[in-house]
């Protein structure tokens, strides 16, 4: 099976110094069942901004209340979350003024919380002075009973027995009670945000950045690491990047451009629930390589959201334990009804998008598995989900200490370069190699040590899949 968080469960296999950030908006348009999301952070000169210059917050270590808040030495905010609401008090003011926080280099050991459009970028200044990081203080990273959510996006949370979360960062527009409101737009560029939380860690809601209540994020040329216990101990939570949230009907929007998500527990990223949006390119994720601890996803888009991976390289998601389950490079997981789902209207992921990329030493490159209601075989509602020219390789073949061992069923392993199960998809022109991805077993009931193939649409069996032009070691591959 996939390496799913704890939440969703299967029952089988599986900028420049003279730049500023000025966020732009974003668009929604229903389209044949499909929907489009558009997210714009303009990197622009500040020259080339309109007249109207958004209000500037800046942020240092050194910084005094007093002080005249126009550069690093005159910094009036010795924390992030202190010009963050010094920012949305002035937004309230003038609401069509998007304040920017500039945060001069250090480390900031603080929760950050969101609920109105702002930029948080570093400040430009010279990049010798060091990077910006909002880290996870220790205190409450120890303390699971410290630092939790109280954002309205968490007004169902109870009742659907979910764990309040804990993050380095969050954004939230949504109403009391819970309701998402579109239009709130955050942009983050040049920040890592890091985790700190020990290697005894065990919560299933750890989130380096928390995404809801319908708001939207821009995070370009930036850094999220250490999300979750990490080393990894082998508990379920911890995610770089969670856009949106299905238990709770909660709806996030992202872009992701030239961003680095690493060293996570369970995802890098995860888009989740309808009208959830991601469109993630030139983004390197990678994952702790071969483990036995935990099945660890890349990126995975679930029940209901949709968008697309382009021009980035997902790697090192490689599940070598005994639990049933595989770790995939691209994860697509929908349907399922109450079986395997998030109940009987569990939604599929339909029309997302991941061409150009580059995917090694991934047990699965991409796996699109959308399912039936009783999580046995292929949704039969078309999902047109496209896998397109993507580079894709595994050399952790059979025998190795490095291959997948449990991902079809006990004892049997599981490792292909792109699997399906849906209703047609269309897998073209990729190119996939290496000895983890040779043809091995016997189909469709593969026999130990394990099932491997290039491409695999005989499991679901996928629904009359669009296959054409793709490669394996270079020459032509027909799955049939």
């Amino acid at each position: 099976m996939p390496g799913f968080s704890s939440l969703f469960t299967r029952a089988r296999h599986g900028g420049p110094d003279d730049k500023k950030v000025r966020w732009v908006g974003w668009r929604l348009v229903a389209s044949g069942g499909m929907l489009l999301g558009v997210a714009a952070a303009i990197v622009a000169p500040a020259s080339a901004a309109s007249a109207s210059v958004p209000a500037q917050f800046w942020v240092s270590p050194t910084a005094l209340p007093t002080g005249a808040d126009r550069s690093c030495p005159t910094a009036a905010y010795a924390t992030v979350q202190s010009a963050v609401l010094a920012a949305e008090a002035a937004e309230a003011l003038s609401p069509r003024t998007v304040p920017t926080i500039e945060i001069c280099p250090g480390t900031y050991s603080e929760q950050v919380t969101i609920l109105n459009s702002l930029v948080l970028t570093r400040a430009p200044v010279a990049a010798g002075l060091g990077p910006v990081t909002i880290q996870l203080p220790a205190a409450v990273g120890s303390n699971q009973a410290l630092g939790l959510s109280t954002t309205n996006c968490q007004a169902d949370d109870a009742a659907q027995s979910i764990q309040v979360p804990q993050s380095v960062i969050e954004i939230c527009s949504a109403r009391p009670g819970g309701a998402n409101a579109l239009g709130v737009g955050v942009a983050i560029n040049d920040i890592t945000v890091e985790g700190n939380w020990p290697t005894t860690v065990c919560y299933d809601s750890l989130y380096g950045i928390l995404v809801g209540g319908g708001a939207g994020l821009s995070l370009t040329n930036s850094t999220v690491e250490k999300i979750g216990a990490y080393p990894l101990n082998g508990c379920q939570g911890g995610v770089g990047v969670q856009v949106g949230l299905s238990p709770t009907n909660q709806i996030g929007l992202a872009s992701l451009s030239g961003d680095i998500i690493e060293t996570y527990q369970k995802n890098g990223i995860t888009v989740d629930g309808p009208g959830s949006y991601g469109d993630i390119a030139r983004t390197t994720v990678t994952g702790d390589g071969p483990t036995p601890a935990i099945a660890q996803n890349g990126i995975q888009f679930s029940f209901g959201a949709t968008g697309s991976v382009t021009h980035s390289a997902i790697t090192g998601n490689n599940y070598t334990g005994t639990g049933g389950a595989s770790s995939i490079g691209i994860l697509v997981f929908g349907g399922g009804g109450s079986a395997c789902g998030i109940g009987p209207n569990s939604p599929l992921v339909k029309y997302a998008t991941f061409e150009d990329n580059t995917l090694i030493g991934n047990d699965v490159g991409v796996y699109l598995s959308n399912v039936n209601s009783t999580c046995t075989k292929s949704a039969t509602t078309p999902t047109r989900d496209t896998v397109l020219g993507n580079v894709i390789q595994n050399s952790h073949g059979y025998p190795s200490a490095d291959a997948n061992i449990s991902g079809w069923s006990a004892g049997v392993g599981y490792q292909a370069g792109v699997s399906d199960e849906g209703d047609g998809d269309v897998i073209w022109t990729n190119a996939i190699s290496g000895a983890g991805y040779a043809p091995l077993g016997e189909l469709p009931n593969p026999v130990p040590p394990a099932f491997v193939r290039p491409i695999d649409i005989v499991s679901g069996p996928a629904i009359d899949p669009q296959v054409f032009g793709n490669t394996y070691n270079g020459a032509h591959y027909n799955p049939s």
